[in-house]
């Protein structure tokens, strides 16, 4: 009796025939439950729950992969987020699309390739082993897990259908591996449909030669995910379907490509990228044309009858928004500054927690940047669009230059410091400190172009597949634009010692002076007075050695271009032989060509290639005229 019992223990205890006997054998294929001692039911719960637990953390990375946050639901606005996530294409935050660009690109770091190729593999493959080992109604807790901690609500029906399909009858075969496979079939679908729906986010921000870093990922979470199915299903046939068989692979499955982001990749750069993208948001250029409309339309509406004329209620209120821009308590200046400030701390925080960190010089250029933003006024005046600048610096980035400067004084990040920093001393009129900055600046942005010289261009390695590329790639710096500033300040201030003023008319006077305290550099080119700045500057220092840069300035002010040639014209008769000559011939021919006199602007380009064959501004010349050469430049002076 005793045996009788014991064998009846170990042996599976399965329903009378009649409560099946008519369904086919798939529907009675043995699974963790078909034992029924109590045992190996708290086993199998055991192992469930610790599965769910892994699983959980499967999901909680995936998230964190995308947000830097530890858990999703413990984040502000996270059922916008969540319902956010239904839009399957477009803009869609994890799309597919979106997913291997933002915030951590696989351009830019094609290890995510294997990690997220080897993350998806594991959410796809775990609830279908789940409902073919366990049951179907087992496998609700992956997919909730994969709806509510990794928010990928549409991947969460997509795997519900699946694990219908591998697990209930009449769907499910007599050969577990090839019901799998059948549950797979579902999430193919989806990615091929979600990679399609995300091609236009892609379209637009990648060559299409890396377009199979684009699929590399799916294709991977594809065949690894079948090689689970595999790998578990034998492991659990080999111990005769006992619990167990999916928790040994679900832990290398999670250990595998968190190892590999923490060894690989690293925490700072899911940082740095999260530091990179909250940037762009907070300075993104803006259309406000139909806001500003609308507004001035409610205003319209608000006056008494008989109301004033359109026009006037309009001006009006462009005024308003000017006013707002300008100033420090309008509303926009308000939020540059809150943004302003938010960037300096979340660039703080990665420099403590992260200080030898390749983008550690990269955090110090942002929050110096940061710092320099400025709202272009003459641009919403003109246009209406809201736009930033920041290569006029202030003195409240001077310190985080400073640092980034000693850092890296030979890489593109310490030169653009290098140049900041010599504005903000020739400003205060350390003009020989500021020409022996420029000289390093100019030195190392001649190091890192691209272009090298005509007789002896630079051939660049081909980086590896599995490289990163540069750190400073993804900061939109442009050496050449670096250079030509450096140059052309360089220019103005070994050229431009008055014998009278001193430097005072570029730098301003020394400080207790009753005069007039700027000097042409202290002067914003941006700032909606600057014609009227120019003029009184002018006045301040008559028939001083930068009279022909002042009125050069203000020909550049003008926004007519007729009143501008005719501006350009006077200062080259005026000035034929000074410092400001070069870029006087540039611009009269690209305003030549505005108006659409390309015998004249023709001309103008010629007579500059030829007395000022050296300078910078002949090099730019190549921009706008096709007969020019493009070469480098062999001086700053003409």
């Amino acid at each position: 009796m005793a045996q009788a019992d014991a064998a009846s223990a170990g042996a599976p205890q399965t329903l009378p025939p009649s409560n099946h006997s008519n369904r086919p054998p798939a529907s009675r294929m043995m699974d963790v439950w078909s034992r029924s001692g109590s045992k190996y039911r708290i086993r199998a719960v055991i192992l469930l729950s610790v599965n769910v637990l892994l699983f959980a953390k499967v999901g909680s990375f995936a998230f964190w992969l995308r947000s830097g946050e530890r858990f999703a639901p413990s984040v502000p606005g996270y059922w916008g987020h969540f319902v956010q996530t239904f839009r399957f294409a477009g803009d869609n935050p994890v799309s597919l699309g979106s997913l291997l660009l933002d915030p951590i690109s696989v351009l830019e770091v094609p290890m995510q390739i294997p990690i997220l190729g080897l993350l998806m593999a594991a959410l796809i493959s775990i609830p279908i082993l789940v409902a073919i080992l366990y049951r179907f109604w087992a496998s609700l807790p992956f997919i909730m897990v994969v709806g509510f901690l990794a928010v990928m609500p549409w991947l969460a029906l997509t795997l519900l259908l699946s694990c219908i399909l591998a697990s209930v009858w009449p769907f499910r075969t007599r050969y577990r591996f090839m019901s799998a496979l059948m549950g797979l079939v579902p999430v193919v679908i989806y990615l091929t449909l979600a990679y399609r729906g995300s091609t236009d986010i892609i379209a637009g921000r990648v060559d299409p030669i890396d377009g199979i870093k684009f699929v590399a990922p799916w294709v991977l979470a594809v065949v690894a995910a079948a090689g689970a199915f595999a790998v578990v299903l034998m492991i659990a046939r080999i111990v005769d379907y006992r619990p167990g068989a999916i928790a040994p692979l679900l832990a290398v499955m999670f250990v595998l490509p968190a190892a590999l982001f923490e060894f690989k990749v690293g925490r700072d750069e899911l940082y740095y990228r999260l530091l990179e993208s909250l940037n762009r948001a907070h300075f993104a250029e803006s259309d406000a044309s139909v806001a500003w409309r609308e507004s001035a339309w409610r205003a319209y509406q608000r006056h008494p009858l008989p109301r004033p004329p359109w026009q006037v209620v309009r001006q009006i209120e462009e005024q308003k928004w000017l006013f707002e821009l300008a100033t420090e308590w309008g509303p926009y200046e308000s939020e540059l500054t809150r943004h302003q400030a938010t960037i300096a701390q979340r660039c703080d925080w990665f420099i403590t927690h992260f200080p030898k960190s390749r983008y550690a010089a990269n955090a110090l250029f942002i929050k110096a940047r940061a710092l320099d933003t400025r709202v272009d006024v003459g641009e919403f005046r003109r246009t209406k669009w809201v736009r930033f600048y920041d290569d006029f610096p202030t003195t409240a980035s001077r310190e985080t230059w400073l640092v980034l400067y000693e850092l890296q004084p030979d890489s593109i990040l310490g030169a653009t410091a290098g140049l900041r920093l010599a504005q903000l001393s020739a400003r205060e009129g350390s003009v020989d400190r500021a020409v022996s900055r420029l000289e390093r600046v100019i030195a190392a942005l001649e190091a890192h172009s691209p272009e090298g010289t005509a007789d002896d261009p630079i051939e660049l390695p081909r980086p590896s597949v599995l490289a990163r590329g540069a750190p400073q790639s993804t900061l939109g710096i442009s050496v050449e634009a670096l250079e030509l500033q450096a140059r052309r300040l360089q220019g103005l201030l070994t050229a431009n010692r008055d014998p009278l003023y001193g430097y005072e008319p570029l730098a301003g006077p020394r400080p207790g002076s009753t005069d007039w305290p700027y000097g042409l550099l202290d002067l914003d080119p941006r700032h909606e007075r600057y014609a009227e700045n120019l003029k009184r500057l002018k006045t301040q220092y008559p028939h001083c050695q930068i009279q022909d840069n002042i009125d050069l300035e203000l020909a550049k002010a003008t926004v007519e271009p007729q009143s501008r040639i005719e501006l350009l014209e006077a200062c080259l008769k005026q000035f034929p032989d000074r410092d400001a000559a070069p870029e006087t011939l540039l611009r009269l021919g690209m305003t030549y060509r505005e108006t659409g006199q390309v015998e004249q602007s023709d001309l103008a380009f010629n007579k500059l290639l030829k007395r000022h064959p050296g300078s910078i501004w002949a090099y730019e010349v190549s921009q706008y005229w096709p007969h020019a050469a493009r070469t480098r430049w062999t001086s700053a002076a003409p």
